[in-house]
């Protein structure tokens, strides 16, 4: 078999304005910060990554990923990239944590590995298209009314999902907003919560028995992510199914809060996981767990979401789907790639790799850091 060459890294930073602040309960975004991986042959060809750190979540800034991505880009020149479980394990030795930006070196490979066997991402991890796959739009934790109208505003657009933004304390806030939105769209439409750890366990139980009558789908890390007891008891006690978000980083956090019976579900990020590669250590810990899971993300652009997707297509136990940060943006960077139709339904097609680039021109306004 002919070895392939890693031969040059090119890391570009960029940051995209967000159509209108992104609130949650630790604070609002305003940009989009993402830092581009492009990894290329000596076959003449390249794979696209990325990663959108959030600071209060992941402890990463774009200063530090960028900086990070320097060194972890000269360790994988002259390597096989096809050799992805080494070269993650180089990058585990070589940093602790990190999960973002080790995240879009990962997705930069399996995106390089897929286009040199000329197969779409999905079918290289071994799934298939036959997967109806629609995504939520995500309302922000703003003042009632102004919630009210997103939702409605939504709904018009088309959106049969939508995903709630929660976490204020005293949590009595929080049940009178879904009080509104439940009373504002109708019985029909689907409705999620997240609290992004927003509630104690006394807020959070309130809340969670208050809002037992609104046909809530499921409540996201409703208390802090490292309080384990507290997390056991309110997936004991809740009326509403609890899905783990920021509680699980790591397919040993899966295997932690699965055998601790401390959440129904669980959210998989590539950004928080560091990777498709990891993703699929949870998934399939998960899927033999029997726990469905969802697939949500950061502010990642489409391209982001495009790897995804694909990886979304591979496990059936993934039922819910988080994917409108591209909604967010207040301009799209990436050609190809994943597409919504009317109904929101999110496709792919049969492109090698995920299907998705950067646009010349966009990359052209950014710096560019080279390692060859």
């Amino acid at each position: 078999m002919i070895k392939s060459k890693i031969t040059r890294i090119d890391i570009f930073p960029a940051q995209i304005p967000l159509s209108e602040p992104f609130v949650i309960s630790k604070g609002a975004l305003t940009h989009a910060r993402t830092t581009i991986i492009r990894i290329y042959s000596d076959q003449g060809l390249y794979g696209t990554g990325e990663c959108c750190p959030f600071r209060s979540i992941h402890a990463e800034t774009q200063a530090g990923t960028v900086a990070i991505a320097k060194d972890l880009a000269a360790a994988l020149l002259g390597e096989d990239p096809a050799e992805i479980s080494k070269h993650i394990q180089t990058l585990n030795r070589m940093f602790v944590g990190k999960a973002s930006v080790k995240g879009a070196f990962d997705m930069a490979l399996y995106d390089l590995n897929a286009k040199t066997l000329e197969m779409p991402l999905y079918r290289y991890l071994g799934g298939h298209r036959d997967k109806t796959i629609v995504t939520d739009n995500t309302i922000s934790l703003l003042e009632k009314d102004r919630m009210v109208e997103k939702a409605l505003s939504f709904v018009q657009r088309g959106f049969s999902i939508l995903k709630v933004k929660l976490g204020q304390r005293p949590s009595s806030k929080d049940i009178e907003r879904m009080e509104a939105i439940r009373a504002a769209v109708g019985d029909d439409i689907t409705l999620r919560i997240d609290a992004n750890q927003g509630w104690n366990y006394l807020e959070a139980r309130k809340a969670l028995e208050g809002m037992a009558d609104l046909h809530i789908e499921h409540c996201e890390e409703p208390i802090h992510a490292e309080n384990l007891p507290d997390q056991i008891r309110i997936n004991a006690e809740s009326p509403i199914p609890i899905m783990a978000d920021e509680a699980v980083f790591t397919p040993a956090d899966a295997i932690r809060i699965i055998a601790a019976n401390a959440a129904n579900m669980i959210n998989i990020k590539l950004g928080k996981s560091g990777g498709i590669h990891n993703a699929m250590k949870i998934a399939a810990i998960a899927e033999a767990a029997d726990v469905y899971c969802q697939v949500g993300s950061f502010s990642e652009t489409r391209l982001g979401m495009s790897a995804l997707v694909h990886f979304d297509m591979v496990w059936p136990h993934i039922l819910y789907h988080d994917l409108d940060s591209p909604l967010m943006l207040s301009e799209d960077p990436v050609i190809g790639g994943m597409q919504y139709d009317a109904q929101w339904r999110v496709t792919v097609d049969d492109s090698p790799g995920h299907g998705a680039d950067f646009d010349p021109a966009f990359l052209k306004r950014l710096e560019c850091f080279t390692i060859e």
